[in-house]
């Protein structure tokens, strides 16, 4: 047994022999109650009967936390991570995973979650997103389609803004640590009324995260750079009606690209077998069983784990900045090109190219929206949206890791995305004190993105842009209704009725910009016929039933089920069929989309106020995934996304305690049981470490029927303990000590599991004192062991010009100690 899981048992023994105890008397140190809208209502942490793990703005400010990646530590059946699916460098594609749940190929289509500001959806840029002036997040676990809409097939989180207040109020704070060639933290929030009927607040930030790495040339690596506006105005011209217009915007940039390390395992010195079995990649039907016995490997390799970043060689890029005399890789994309946006893209506003390894991003969004309240206590409330998303990214192929006979310079490799996006949504919701309750709505939705990658093998074959313009649609109509039968037992009826149309207006090569220097409107050998105008469109019922038994106020039993839908994944068969040809896949034979995804959940939760010190609530799941998206990687590195299908099962437990007026004790742990039902695992460690003669049976994968995805631990959650030094000590401002582990268990880097990363705890504290009471100090300590653990990590791979392997992944923040000074006003 873990250490964390002896842990969680205490805690969760104590908790529950706790849990018969009388209620206590004292007024002070009680367990904080929060108001949530998960439901698109008000309604309270205890009596919501779905599984939410909400935050207001003093406890992300004692938590010390700045976005959301941060945040998911602290949350049960939720992880947000910057680095996405297969390894992407930056935060301009994150992985976002509810109970187990996350795709296996990123398209922003179809997430397995969402994020939402003031309840409409980030299409792109969650991953900048700051936590600012905010009201609280809501973390909504289990598919939420009947009133998020798309994207929400296992979850979603939403930001609530601060609003201006009765009075003029304001708050700021401002931190800084010379650790990690200094990171500080700039923030300033104020607002109030500007006359009797309208409010107005403003805030602003400025954040960076210093670099823990340096390039060879001292250039750095992994530093963050944030700044952000925003604004909330309230108008309420009488009691029933209410106008607000919000929005913020974000300008941010990072030199966090992808990095490497190299394998620890010689040539010969891994005496370990690997024994499988291949599948048919496009029927799935059972293929010959193998097994290899690793000792033989012709390169050096790793040996079924991946090193921390402490334990093996860390290859980091010769340069971080890159000028016109830069010297690169012979394949590489010169600088020049890859600064330079394809002819389709001009007219479409984004972000500058980077100088350097790393990322630029933008963000923005408005919202205007409308609440009234009719004379029988009824509501009308209506929003719209729009925002703006863009992003351009430059990543070493290398990862840093030198190729043997062709040196260690950068072999360059872009992207750059622009998305769009607008929305808007009406509902009506009848008087919330009836025994019959019921809600209707309606909502649209349209996205455009556009993008381009600049592909890693420009030097040799001639430069060429794959273009990708896609166009998705989603009208919808959702509804509810709760019916109490007693005073204890309620029925909720929830869907969602939508159309949602994906296009493809065009995915091929940029026609000016030919393979091998072609004339215009002529094709190279090795282009591709691209695909134009093809749409996925389908029409689904996505129902929820929620059954909740309440014998008295402090205690909630429920269960539930839902079904959700999810766009496919364009299959990218024309290309692959024309490289692979022996495979036999293509378009007529797999179609240009996977099929629609389905997720059937089922879930019973109890939560229980014990009393005005203790509350605790546990969440057990089944989760049924039909036909996600994975893909199958030829040896020209051009993918095939085909459907598969897994099964989960699962425990959330979240707890708050306060044994005495001077001691909090909170904890939030997840296990999670997810197996492939119907899988192949693939990519280059398949055929080039585990089967090797794998490139000679294309069409065929190594079957990943039983294993456990990437990247998903069985174990996972955190511990905290805040002693109130100032009620100890008579010290009447006030002053407390908080100290926190973060733990993840055990998880695999590829779908075959033989590529394990170990466990690891996170040590973070802070000490808090109240000089009056406007003025606060603080002193934190962030990693404090300074633990250098893979969090997640794209996988590995092999090197150009050498058969050794490498691993490849974001680097990881080291230990950071910073002293924080907040006012309020």
């Amino acid at each position: 047994m873990t250490a964390f899981k002896r842990a969680l048992l205490g805690t969760t023994t104590v908790m529950f022999a706790l849990s018969s105890m009388p209620a206590m008397a004292q007024n002070t140190g009680v367990v904080e109650e929060i108001v949530v809208t998960a439901r698109k209502r008000t309604e309270t942490l205890q009596e919501i009967p779905i599984s939410v793990s909400a935050f207001s703005a003093d406890k992300i400010s004692e938590l010390g936390v700045n976005n959301l990646e941060s945040l998911s530590s602290y949350t049960s059946g939720f992880v947000f991570q910057n680095t996405a699916a297969g390894g992407a460098g930056g935060r301009q594609n994150p992985s976002i995973r509810f109970r187990g749940q996350g795709v296996q190929a990123e398209n922003g289509a179809a997430r397995a979650g969402a994020v939402f500001w003031n309840g409409t959806y980030i299409s792109d840029g969650a991953g900048i997103l700051p936590l600012m002036d905010l009201a609280r997040v809501e973390v909504i676990k289990g598919p939420q389609t009947a009133f998020f809409g798309r994207n929400t097939f296992a979850g979603a989180v939403n930001f609530i803004p601060a609003e201006p207040g009765d009075e003029f109020a304001g708050k700021g704070s401002a931190s800084f640590s010379p650790s990690n060639e200094s990171s500080y933290n700039v923030t300033a929030a104020a607002g109030g009324p500007i006359t009797d009927t309208f409010g107005l607040r403003l805030a602003a930030m400025i954040d960076r995260v210093g670099a823990d790495w340096n390039y060879d040339n001292g250039d750095p690596a992994g530093q963050e750079n944030t700044k952000s506006i925003s604004a909330n105005m309230v108008l309420k011209p009488s009691d029933s009606l209410k106008l607000k217009v919000n929005g913020f915007y974000v300008d941010s940039d990072d030199t966090r690209a992808l990095q490497g390390q190299s394998s620890d395992s010689p040539p010969g010195t891994c005496n370990q077998t690997f024994s499988g079995n291949l599948r048919r990649v496009g029927t799935g039907a059972a293929g010959a069983a193998f097994t290899t016995n690793l000792a033989t490997a012709n390169r050096a390799i790793f040996c079924g784990a991946l090193p921390d970043w402490t334990k093996q060689n860390t290859n980091l890029s010769p340069v971080g900045k890159l000028t016109s005399t830069t010297p690169l890789f012979p394949l590489s994309t010169s600088l020049a090109v890859i600064q330079t946006k394809p002819v389709e893209m001009q007219k479409y506003n984004t972000v500058s190219a980077p100088d350097g390894l790393g990322v630029n991003y933008s963000l923005w969004r408005v919202n205007l929206s409308g609440e009234y309240t009719l004379s029988n206590d009824a509501t009308i409330f209506g929003i719209a949206s729009r925002g703006i998303a863009s992003n351009w990214s430059f990543t070493d192929n290398l990862f840093g890791t030198p190729a043997t006979g062709l040196g260690p310079n950068p072999w360059l490799v872009g992207f750059v995305q622009w998305t769009r996006d607008k929305s808007a949504e009406v509902r009506y919701t009848s008087d919330s004190e009836s025994n019959l309750r019921y809600m209707i709505g309606a909502s649209y939705y349209a996205q455009d993105t556009r993008s381009s990658d600049y592909p890693a093998f420009a030097g040799a074959t001639g430069y060429k842009n794959n273009i990708a313009f896609e166009t998705g649609k989603n009208r919808g109509i959702f509804g509810s209704v709760d019916y109490d039968f007693t005073d204890q037992l309620t029925l909720s009826l929830e869907g969602r009725w939508h159309k949602d149309t994906q296009t493809i207006l065009y995915q091929g090569i940029s026609q000016p910009r030919l393979a091998r220097n072609f004339p215009v409107g002529t094709a190279g050998p090795f282009d591709i016929a691209p695909n134009q105008n093809l749409p996925q469109e389908y029409k689904a019922f996505m129902p929820r039933a929620i059954l909740a038994y309440k014998p008295n106020a402090d205690m909630n039993l429920y269960t539930s089920f839902s079904k959700s839908k999810l766009q496919g994944f364009s299959t990218n068969a024309a290309a692959y069929s024309v490289l692979v040809p022996a495979a036999g896949l293509t378009p007529d034979a797999i179609g240009f989309f996977t099929p629609i995804q389905t997720l059937s959940a089922y879930e019973v939760g109890f939560k229980q106020q014990v009393s005005d010190k203790l509350s605790y609530s546990v969440a057990g799941y089944y989760m049924d995934w039909k036909n996600q998206v994975f893909f199958e990687l030829s040896p020209s590195f051009v993918a095939v996304y085909l459907p598969g299908d897994s099964r989960t099962y699962g425990v959330d437990f979240d707890a708050q305690f306060s044994p005495t007026d001077w001691l909090q004790l909170s904890t939030a742990a997840t296990y999670t049981d997810v197996k492939f039902t119907k899988f192949g695992a693939t990519g280059s460690l398949s055929g080039a470490v585990l089967f090797p003669a794998l490139a000679a049976n294309p069409g065929f994968s190594i079957d990943a029927k039983g294993n456990r995805p990437r990247y998903i631990p069985k174990w996972s959650g955190n511990l905290a303990a805040t002693l109130q030094i100032g009620q100890l000590m008579g010290y009447e401002p006030g002053a407390y000590l908080r100290v926190d582990g973060v733990y993840q268990g055990n998880f695999f880097a590829d779908n075959t599991n033989f590529l394990k990363v170990a466990g690891y705890w996170k040590l973070n504290a802070s000490a808090h004192v109240n000089i009056n009471e406007d003025f606060a100090m603080e002193l934190y300590g962030k990693n404090l062991t300074n633990d250098l653990s893979w969090t997640t990590t794209g996988g590995d791979t092999g090197g150009v010009g050498t058969l050794a392997r490498k691993s490849f992944g974001s680097l990881p923040r080291k230990r950071e100690i910073g002293v924080k000074a907040l006012y309020k006003f």
